[in-house]
């Protein structure tokens, strides 16, 4: 298995550029932890973990003149090949949250550690991978039909 499934899966979307390569990217990063740029103190909480004190947040860039939470696909990989960009990892569940709630935000531009290529995460996107899915069973139990 490659040690790179982020970035390969940018690559894949930017060579087929196909919505099933585009969803398959999305979910991969939905799994991923990406690197990111941390500002603010973190805190201990109760158990020991490091918690936001209110004051954290991630790196963003201006990318496409919007406003995007800036990150790094396959963090080790990518400080072997580029060096250390960032100073945390996130998960990318809690990246497209952070995207999702955010009004200023205009979405996530994740940077390949393969090549010098990037892909977008629209706000739109991550809102819409984060939504709860009804089944047919749930439409029927409530009557939404």
């Amino acid at each position: 298995m490659s040690d790179t499934p982020l970035s390969d899966a940018i690559t894949e979307y930017l060579t087929d550029r196909s919505a099933d390569a585009y969803d398959r990217f999305v979910s991969r990063f939905r799994e991923s932890v990406a690197g990111v740029v941390v500002s603010g103190d973190p805190v201990p909480d109760e158990q020991g973990n490091l918690v936001s004190d209110g004051t954290l947040g991630v790196g963003r860039t201006e990318h496409g003149g919007q406003s995007r939470i800036l990150t790094y696909a396959d963090p080790e990989a990518f400080a072997r090949r580029y060096g250390p960009r960032f100073n945390a990892g996130i998960s990318g569940e809690v990246l497209l949250r952070m995207a999702a709630d955010d009004p200023e935000c205009a979405g996530i531009l994740v940077n390949s550690a393969t090549e010098e290529t990037s892909v977008v995460i629209s706000r739109e996107t991550a809102a819409g991978v984060l939504a709860p899915r009804k089944t047919w069973r749930d439409m029927f139990r409530r009557g939404d039909r």
